[in-house]
């Protein structure tokens, strides 16, 4: 897309994309924070049930949409596919099976998600919209009759869905950029990501939804010392970044290897973490984990062990197919690292908790630019440069690794350049 012709009609669909993504996260995001009250509140009696809203879980995809359970590994193979001469997206993955996005896809990923954060999984939320995103802008590429667009508009999908739940339009944009193959961007789609993202940012206010955001207060700058335990503390984040990427990948794989009735799969293990859950701390690990930010950033509670917990819980939850997202449970995960290594450092608990969040997601995605946008987006500017580098130095550590399998890898890993 080089000329001035397609920039156009791209930017003005993805008007319509951030619209329509902008309404869909608002709803959806306002629909969390309901189901998530109402789990609270009732957690001794809905948590039982997990494992069988697994049961209708898997029965749903099984039924209405098989592929739909790979999550964003399904919008790389997209993205990453050759567009032939007729616009068609052909030759990857199972893509050339199916031909375009379920039918239906969309909306039984929502309702998916709901039904698993309503029992108690431990489970994120924007892996669904960004599936939801991809899944839009592929529908206005034929609705328009711009297939040979399909990639470019399928971008500025996820970039939307992640503008618009999370209201971080810029790391929502460069998420969607870089997310698909480590080292490329995807420049020909950044003006109509741009403009989608920040639409769908305005318009899911205009719902009442307000996301999450902290403001981290840090004037003046730190001595020698301080800057060596911040990026310290950096490579710590890496390595639980690439920990969680890993185990969660060797997870998938033996389950997979292991379990040939998802049906029964998925009830066991929903069973076992019902009890789990219900009895460690009270259901304080279901859900995105939105709760033990928020008590980091508001109240300074935590438990040393709470990002230990969560890493387990929401890898078990996920490679059984509880799949709602990962990124809110590893910034859940990355802020409650970020509190013990103010705890071990003396550094300020809600600067190491912003760093934590942003640098530990950076890491297991195996994306640098989107997590220094967000963070920066999340939780202010004032410690941008410690965000930066964090996110830099997590990354380089990281090896490549990622929680989506689909991810092409343009560069080498510092590991492969060390060993040479």
């Amino acid at each position: 897309m080089k000329n001035i012709k397609g920039i156009i009609i791209c930017s003005l669909i993805a008007c319509v994309i951030g619209a329509v993504m902008g309404a869909v996260s608002g709803l959806f995001g306002e629909a969390i924070e309901f189901i998530s009250w109402i789990r609270d509140k009732y957690y001794l009696f809905l948590t039982p049930f997990l494992g069988l809203s697994g049961i209708v879980i898997v029965f749903l995809y099984k039924k209405f949409s098989p592929y739909s359970q790979q999550g964003l590994d399904l919008a790389i193979e997209y993205q990453m596919g050759e567009v032939d001469e007729h616009g068609e997206v052909k030759d990857f993955g199972h893509a050339h099976k199916i031909g375009k996005f379920p039918k239906g896809y969309a909306v039984l990923k929502i309702f998916n998600n709901l039904l698993m954060l309503l029992f108690g999984a431990s489970t994120g939320k924007e892996g669904t919209i960004a599936q939801c995103g991809a899944a839009v802008g592929d529908y206005a590429s034929r609705i328009f009759k711009s297939r040979k667009y399909s990639q470019v508009l399928l971008i500025s999908g996820v970039s939307a869905a992640l503008g618009g739940l999370f209201q971080t339009p810029i790391g929502g944009l460069f998420f969607a950029l870089e997310f698909a193959a480590t080292g490329v961007l995807f420049y020909e789609a950044i003006i109509p990501a741009l403009i989608s993202a920040y639409a769908a940012c305005e318009i899911s206010k205009l719902f009442g939804y307000s996301a999450f955001s902290y403001t981290v207060n840090f004037e003046g700058g730190f001595g020698t010392d301080k800057i060596a335990l911040v990026l310290l503390c950096a490579i710590v984040f890496g390595l639980i970044g690439r920990g969680f990427a890993v185990l969660l990948n060797e997870a998938r794989d033996l389950y997979k290897k292991k379990v040939q009735n998802k049906y029964i799969g998925i009830f066991v293990a929903g069973c076992i973490m019902a009890v789990m859950l219900m009895f460690i701390h009270g259901g304080r690990y279901s859900g995105t984990g939105e709760n033990i930010i928020n008590g980091i950033f508001t109240d300074g509670e935590f438990y040393i062990y709470d990002f230990a917990l969560k890493m387990i819980f929401t890898i078990i939850c996920i490679c059984v197919g509880f799949t709602g997202g990962e990124m809110t449970p590893l910034i859940t995960i990355g802020a409650s690292a970020g509190a013990v290594m103010s705890m071990l450092t003396g550094l300020p608990l809600g600067m190491m908790a912003a760093i934590g969040s942003v640098a530990v997601y950076g890491a297991a995605t195996n994306t640098l630019l989107a997590p220094i946008f967000i963070g920066i987006e999340m939780f202010g500017g004032d410690a941008a440069v410690y965000i930066a580098a964090s996110c830099i130095i997590a990354f380089a550590v990281n090896g490549n690794k990622s929680i989506y399998s689909a991810q092409r890898h343009a560069i080498r890993s510092l590991y492969s350049v060390l060993k040479k």
